[in-house]
C-alpha cells in the first residue's frame, strides 16, 4: 500500500508493477501525464517499486530501510530535477540547480505529490521568472551519474516537467537517455509532450496517464484529504479532473479565477473600454503561467456555462457561484461558444511568446465584447421563439 494513493490510474500502476517483476522496467520513460494530473505521484510510485527490499502485492512495502527512506524523501538513490530560477536567496547563475532548493521541495512533496507549477514557483519565490532546466542542472545529474548507488540497487532521476528542459540540457543529456549507466531509470514528466525536442521523445518509452472519472475522484478527496461527501463531490465536479485543482477546491471556498473572469465579462457586457485597459494591464502583470492558468480557467467556465444553458448538464457549485453559473450561461451558446474558445486559445499562445501582453489581452477583451453581444442576441432570439 503506497503512502499516499493514485486515483484512477490502476492500469498504467499496473504496467509498472508488471514491469518490475519481470526486470523489464525500461532506462528512459517519459510519463504523459494530463494537466494538473498525477504523473509525480506515479513516478515516485515507481521510484519506490524499485527501490523496495520487500515489496508487498506489488507495491512498496513502507517498512524497508529503502522505503522509510523514499516516503521521507532523502533516498540518496532517488534524485529530483524539477524548473528553477534565481531568486532572492540564489542570486547567481551557477546556483541555478536543482539541488539548492531541496529543502523546499521536500517540504512540498511531504505536503502530498499533485503540486501544481505556479504553486511551485511561489514557494521558491519565482513567480515572476520562468522557470527552467539548464546546463547547471545537467552538470549536476552526470556527477551523480558517476557514483555508485548506496543501496545496491536502482538509481532513479526523476524530470518534472521535462517540458521546461532547455535546448542546452536537452542536447547533453540525450547520451545518457539512450544509454544510461548500469541500473539507471530516468523518469520524465510532461503534460506537453510536443514540446520536448523530438531527439529526446525518440529514446524514451511513453506511458500516458488515463482520464480520473467524477465519483474516483471524489472518493479519493474523502479518503485523502478528508473532505466531507458533497464538499468532493462539488470540488470534483468544479476541476474537470485535474487532481490538483480538485485538491485546491477543497480548501479554498470560490475557484480560482472565476472572480476575474465574472470582472472581463461584466466590462466586456457593459462596453467600457477603460476598464477593459486598465484590467488588461493589470492581467499582464501577472506572471506568463498564471495568465495560462487563468485561460485553462476561463475555458473550463466557457465549457460549464455552454453545456448548463444548452445541454441541460447540471454544474454543482455552491451560492454565490452557482448564481454566476444561472445568470450568465444563457449568454454562452452557438454563436459564441467556438469564438471563446478560439479568442482563449489564440491569448494562450500570445502570452507565451514575446508579445505585449498588455496588448494581448486588450486586443481579446475587444474580441470578447462581440462574442459576449452576439451571444446576447441568440440567447434574445430564442426566448422570443420559446
Amino acid at each position: 500500500m503506497a503512502f499516499y494513493q493514485i486515483p484512477g490510474q490502476t492500469k498504467i500502476v499496473n504496467s509498472f508493477r508488471q514491469l518490475v517483476d519481470e526486470s523489464r522496467v525500461p532506462h528512459s520513460i517519459l510519463i504523459h501525464e494530463r494537466p494538473g494530473g498525477s504523473g509525480l505521484a506515479i513516478a515516485i510510485h515507481l521510484a519506490r517499486m524499485l527501490l523496495c527490499e520487500n515489496r508487498q502485492g506489488g507495491d512498496p512495502c513502507d517498512e524497508c530501510p529503502q522505503c522509510v527512506k523514499s516516503m521521507q524523501h532523502t533516498h540518496p538513490d532517488m534524485h529530483y530535477v524539477f524548473p528553477n530560477n534565481t531568486n532572492s536567496r540564489f542570486k547567481r547563475a551557477e546556483q541555478r540547480f536543482s539541488d539548492n532548493f531541496y529543502p523546499e521541495w521536500r517540504e512540498a512533496l511531504t505536503k502530498h505529490p499533485f503540486l501544481t507549477l505556479a504553486e511551485w514557483y511561489k514557494r521558491v519565490d519565482i513567480e515572476k521568472k520562468q522557470g527552467f532546466i539548464g546546463d547547471e542542472d545537467v552538470t549536476s545529474v552526470r556527477k551523480k551519474l558517476t557514483l555508485r548507488a548506496h543501496g545496491g540497487r536502482h538509481r532513479v532521476f526523476i524530470i518534472w516537467h521535462a517540458e521546461k528542459i532547455n535546448h542546452s540540457f536537452a542536447n547533453k543529456i540525450l547520451k545518457n537517455l539512450e544509454e544510461p549507466t548500469d541500473k539507471t531509470v530516468f523518469i520524465l514528466i510532461t503534460s506537453t509532450p510536443a514540446l520536448l525536442l523530438p531527439t529526446i521523445v525518440s529514446r524514451v518509452q511513453i506511458f500516458k496517464e488515463e482520464i480520473i472519472s467524477e465519483e474516483e475522484l471524489a472518493h479519493f478527496l474523502v479518503r485523502q484529504f478528508d473532505a466531507s461527501e458533497n464538499q468532493a463531490r462539488i470540488s470534483a465536479n468544479r476541476s474537470e479532473g485535474n487532481v490538483s485543482k480538485a485538491i485546491k477546491h477543497v480548501f479554498e471556498e470560490e475557484e480560482p479565477w472565476l472572480k476575474e473572469f465574472q470582472v472581463w465579462m461584466r466590462l466586456a457586457y457593459s462596453r467600457d473600454l477603460e476598464g477593459l485597459l486598465k484590467w488588461s494591464d493589470k492581467m499582464s502583470k501577472n506572471t506568463r503561467d498564471e495568465q495560462k492558468c487563468f485561460c485553462e480557467e476561463a475555458l473550463i467556465i466557457i465549457d460549464r456555462c455552454y453545456r448548463m444553458a444548452w445541454l441541460n448538464s447540471e454544474i454543482n457549485s455552491p451560492g454565490d457561484e452557482a448564481k454566476f453559473f444561472r445568470d450568465f450561461s444563457p449568454f454562452i451558446n452557438i454563436a459564441n461558444a467556438q469564438g471563446f474558445l478560439h479568442l482563449l486559445e489564440e491569448a494562450t499562445k500570445d502570452i507565451q511568446s514575446n508579445l505585449n501582453q498588455k496588448i494581448v489581452w486588450f486586443d481579446s477583451s475587444i474580441k470578447a465584447i462581440r462574442l459576449i453581444h452576439s451571444g446576447k442576441k441568440t440567447a434574445a432570439q430564442n426566448e422570443e421563439h420559446s
